[in-house]
């Protein structure tokens, strides 16, 4: 009986200390209620770092790629789970009907503008849930390109991504990043929306039933400089949804 005691406690103490990969990860306060706004909703994903791209409906199953992984959350944000690690960061969703494209890489014209994310290196059949290799399925090549930091809604309404940035001297190419704003254009009207947080922005999302996501850098805002500390592995990808369509 001492043997046979000794074996369960042994077997316990080596249980306890295997990692279950898919308990959720949960942000150390609930997401919807993080702080108070009438306009906006945040989320966090713990660790997260950057949120790059979305994809999804927070009312059903919201896709994030962050620094180098991608989530998936079907509680409004409240849990995370990775559903897949690129080791690296993922700039474009694409969907097509009901499946998922990872965009890796950025894509240029001749001039050096950014015009958006393209090449699908991965795809889900679910939302984000599960990812396969793309060539594995698909023999023809994906040419297809998503704008980032911009977004145009199905009556013509377009969102864009303001960066700011300060020389840190006179004529330096170096510059602190400031922080961005969001700028919205209907036919020749254009201004800036009301969004009263201090991020570094990176890409804007519309869902179907046209309320705005915005993914930001987790970076912790500094007044004294109007710049960023930004980044480390323990800081959030955070992602904020209007509340109301169109803001």
């Amino acid at each position: 009986m001492r043997k046979s005691g000794l074996l369960l406690l042994g077997l316990l103490a080596i249980a306890s200390c295997v990692r279950n990969d898919t308990t959720p990860l949960v942000p150390s306060t609930p997401a919807t209620n993080l702080f108070e706004n009438a306009d906006w909703i945040r989320l966090e994903i713990p660790t997260g770092r950057e949120a790059y791209a979305i994809a999804g409906d927070i009312d059903q199953t919201l896709l994030v790629t962050t620094w180098t992984k991608a989530y998936y959350s079907s509680d409004r944000g409240k849990t995370w789970q990775v559903s897949k690690d690129f080791q690296g960061p993922i700039p474009g969703l694409y969907v097509r009907n009901d499946t998922t494209f990872a965009l890796h890489a950025r894509r240029y014209n001749r001039e050096g503008s950014l015009l958006g994310a393209w090449d699908a290196l991965y795809y889900s059949p679910d939302y984000g849930k599960s990812w396969e290799w793309y060539s594995k399925t698909y023999k023809n090549y994906l040419d297809e390109v998503k704008p980032i930091a911009t977004i145009r809604s199905t009556n013509g309404i377009v969102y864009t991504i303001k960066q700011n940035s300060t020389p840190t001297a006179p004529g330096s190419n170096v510059a602190t990043v400031n922080p961005s704003v969001i700028i919205r254009q209907e036919a020749n009207t254009q201004n800036t929306i009301r969004f009263p947080f201090q991020h570094n922005l990176m890409n804007l999302y519309l869902d179907g039933k046209n309320r705005l996501y915005v993914a930001a850098s987790g970076g912790t805002y500094q007044p004294e400089t109007n710049s960023f500390f930004c980044c480390t592995d323990a800081m959030p990808a955070v992602v904020y949804v209007s509340k109301r369509p169109l803001p």
